[in-house]
């Protein structure tokens, strides 16, 4: 529900960050960016809070290219997330390369959940945990976060940008009915939306009604309408969002 109403969603990057470093859990998770072309590339977001420390972008752009998981997925079309051990060889864990990564951050065991992005572009989780590698659930629970996560980027792109929305509870609309509504705004039928946030059809049915209640609505397309003239929605792409450069992320420093 935070990442389908959060106006702002640079907001949400940390907290799925820490959630990762939970579920899992790893020692960390860090957000990057890569442009492979250039060598070049930022850590956006990442938990542990220490990992703002760190020389993060400094380990990238000196060492991007000779890391695994990322040649692998620069030099192919794969997206699926994969273990370090699966792609290293021995000269990986004797190179410059794992060894200022180590002294850095400790990284050990990683990783990778790649997202979408663009030719050329690496977008993705790594996560590092010592001790121990990734299981088989481990890499199930990875395939699952992965499909959330592109979600995540896909609704920032939507909303970088975009001022920020209303605030629902000035209308008595709970965060709950204000996910039921975005999901009805992208088109989801009430079963659909109920398997998105993993309540009953029937009371998504009843948060419905609530919505037509509180915005004084008959219709599914007469609420979205009035949701959208409050502010609790963006209102349909203009030319002038259309033509707007996205506001670029905060990085680590």
């Amino acid at each position: 529900m935070a990442i389908l109403t959060e106006p702002r969603p640079v907001r949400v990057w940390p907290l799925l960050m820490e959630r990762l470093t939970t579920d899992l859990p790893v020692d960390l998770a860090v957000l990057i960016d890569l442009d492979w072309k250039s060598g070049t590339g930022h850590a956006l977001t990442g938990k542990p809070d220490w990992l703002y420390e760190a020389p993060l972008d400094d380990l990238i752009n000196a060492h991007m290219r000779t890391h695994p998981l990322l040649r692998h997925y620069a030099h192919t079309a794969d997206r699926t997330p994969l273990v370090l051990d699966e792609v290293a060889d021995d000269r990986w864990w004797k190179s410059e390369a794992y060894h200022a990564g180590k002294a850095a951050i400790g990284i050990d065991r990683q990783l990778a959940l790649p997202l979408s992005a663009g030719p050329g572009q690496i977008r993705g989780v790594i996560m590092s945990r010592g001790g121990h590698g990734f299981t088989d659930r481990d890499l199930e629970y990875a395939v699952l976060a992965r499909s959330l996560l592109d979600t995540v980027s896909a609704h920032e792109k939507v909303m970088l940008g975009i001022p920020q929305l209303g605030d629902p509870s000035e209308y008595g609309i709970t965060s709950r009915e204000m996910a039921v509504l975005v999901l009805l705004n992208e088109g989801l039928t009430a079963r659909a939306i109920g398997s998105r946030l993993r309540i009953a059809e029937k009371t998504v049915v009843k948060h419905k009604e609530n919505l037509y209640r509180k915005l004084r609505s008959h219709d599914r397309v007469a609420v979205l309408n009035k949701a959208r003239a409050l502010g609790l929605l963006l209102a349909e792409e203009s030319s002038e969002h259309r033509g707007r450069q996205p506001v670029p992320n905060s990085s680590l420093p």
